[in-house]
């Protein structure tokens, strides 16, 4: 697996394992100006919610697990994660940082990480770094971090990403502005995820260019007994708003009629979901909101659930490859 996908599996595991108090919310000033995506999940807010008491429970599975990495690092994901923000440029693999907020003691995860293969402490342009790497022969991965503070922790898919969140969080280098938002509101409480994608700086093919995006934002989270889905779609004017309003109505309906002709279970959940479906427009700005009973999703998760036992009894089990650690490695040294 690439590293870039063995992050962003962390940075999604995260919600489902953490117990906390709502974090303060995404901060801006803490991402680069010039990143072309991110990606921000409140974890303690996540856990609020009735969707992820549903995936804690589910999370119960991967216990002994967890105790055993929490025990190695002195840090647990469902206690000390506070919330989690990943951002990139471009569509490439290396050109990622992630920054993680919570409780966080810098011995014991120094001392885990010393075991690992290519563990070196350098300086970098004025900052401590932790390189390491993971994996075995052409499937090897190599990592960059560094403990921030005791309430922060920075990696990146190289040294120069690196580099690059650590001059913003010191106020060297410029932060993302609020405009860069693409006018997604989030505010503390009303959303667990968010993210916004700059579509106008991605190597996209001409083809997709026809309905002129600029800038993709959304936002999920749990209101009113409800899951709240916020799409907000910047087009370069309003006439391309106007397109892009109407291919999404267009779209709308013929699923609509599709799932209509169908009396499976799965389907009329679908269908009763479209109908809470809202398309709106306002000159070059297109938003899709969607809520829908938050009991209807947990019922179809629940079923989903049931059906993966049942295909695949036994327990579910998660490895985090701590079984490399200072206990094993002075054994094999004797």
């Amino acid at each position: 697996m690439k590293t870039y996908r063995s992050y962003l599996l962390v940075f999604l595991m995260s919600a489902s394992v953490a117990d906390r108090a709502w974090a303060e919310g995404f901060d801006a000033k803490q991402v680069p100006s010039g990143v072309h995506w991110f990606l921000h999940l409140d974890v303690g807010g996540f856990k609020k919610t009735q969707l992820g008491q549903f995936v804690l429970k589910q999370a119960k599975q991967a216990e002994p697990e967890l105790d055993q990495l929490a025990e190695l690092l002195k840090f647990d994901f469902r206690k000390d994660l506070e919330s989690a923000t990943l951002f990139g440029q471009g569509d490439d693999e290396e050109q990622w940082a992630m920054l993680l907020q919570g409780k966080f003691k810098k011995a014991p995860l120094l001392a885990a990480l010393k075991w690992k293969s290519g563990f070196k402490q350098l300086s970098e342009a004025g900052h401590e770094i932790i390189t390491w790497r993971d994996g075995k022969g052409e499937d090897q991965e190599t990592h960059f971090g560094t403990i921030v503070n005791e309430g922060l922790i920075a990696m990146g898919s190289s040294k120069k990403r690196l580099v690059q969140a650590l001059n913003v969080l010191k106020g060297k280098a410029p932060a993302l502005q609020p405009k860069q938002l693409g006018g997604l509101k989030l505010e503390k409480g009303n959303y667990f995820l968010a993210g916004v994608v700059n579509v106008k700086d991605l190597p996209i093919p001409p083809e997709a260019q026809a309905f002129k995006v600029q800038s993709i934002g959304f936002r999920l989270g749990e209101q009113n007994k409800n899951i709240v889905a916020h799409l907000h779609l910047n087009s370069a004017d309003a006439k391309a708003g106007l397109q892009i309003q109407q291919m999404l109505q267009g779209l709308l309906a013929m699923g609509q009629i599709q799932l209509a002709a169908t009396d499976e279970p799965e389907a009329m959940t679908f269908a009763a979901m479209l109908k809470n479906l809202k398309i709106a427009r306002a000159k070059n700005v297109v938003q899709v909101d969607l809520a829908f009973p938050v009991d209807q999703l947990l019922e179809q998760l629940k079923l989903n659930v049931q059906k993966r036992t049942d295909d695949q009894p036994g327990k579910v089990e998660l490895k985090f490859g701590i079984q490399g650690g200072p206990q094993k490695q002075k054994k094999q040294d004797r």
